[in-house]
């Protein structure tokens, strides 16, 4: 089983494998894109001005979350378990609206106001399921759905799957920061409610288009794992 799902991530890490060409072109020009885009320097600048007051995660991981976001165009960008990606969502789409939520007090410092001034993000501190069902009675659906620095990623999986549309694309980071978290990861990547999956090595990506064929890709970005 491990041997087959190395061969399988080793050959779709190339492209082969990959059969809708819309599919190849994600992995190619999304995932797999090299070439900077006009907000990696705005990212990075923002990222070492927050470094001394919040957590701040990879520049690989914000970079991708940019991409991910310029590339679906969501309406609603939730991110749980906030940390400095939402700056990331906000910059790749300036006028979607971009919730964060946390538990952490240190996001509504004075640096991350400055930071956030032109951008749409909304940062919602406290507890993290009652804001989120919150915003789910609100807008009923889910653009995109960050699930960043949180223990309480399968509660918001399980209420955030009857919001999803042929559109919505849910990223879950960590999965594999603990045997519990890839046994359900996995088990996720079964399930019926689940249709284009990828598995990055530590990112997780779910899509939902029931006009498609159910399948999973092992994509191996170094830079994530």
């Amino acid at each position: 089983m491990v041997i087959n799902k190395w061969i399988r991530r080793k050959r779709n890490s190339m492209g082969y494998g990959v059969q809708s060409p819309n599919d190849f072109h994600f992995v190619q020009h999304v995932l797999r894109e090299k070439l900077p885009y006009y907000a990696y320097s705005t990212l990075k600048e923002f990222s070492r001005d927050l470094s001394h007051h919040h957590p701040s995660n990879p520049a690989a991981i914000d970079q991708l979350l940019f991409r991910l976001a310029n590339h679906v165009h969501p309406r609603l960008m939730i991110e749980v378990g906030a940390g400095t990606s939402a700056l990331a969502l906000s910059l790749a789409c300036p006028t979607a609206r971009c919730v964060a939520i946390t538990e952490d007090d240190a996001l509504n410092s004075s640096i991350w106001e400055h930071a956030t001034r032109d951008l749409q993000i909304e940062v919602k501190t406290g507890d993290e399921m009652g804001i989120f069902h919150q915003l789910l009675h609100e807008h009923q659906k889910i653009g995109m759905l960050h699930i960043a620095h949180t223990s309480r990623y399968r509660e918001i999986v399980e209420a955030a799957l009857p919001h999803v549309t042929d559109d919505t694309l849910i990223v879950i980071e960590g999965i594999r920061e603990s045997k519990e978290k890839t046994v359900w990861w996995e088990a996720l990547l079964e399930s019926p409610s689940t249709v284009i999956c990828y598995d990055l090595g530590n990112v997780g990506l779910l899509f939902f288009d029931r006009s498609r064929h159910k399948n999973t890709y092992w994509i191996n970005l170094k830079k994530l794992v």
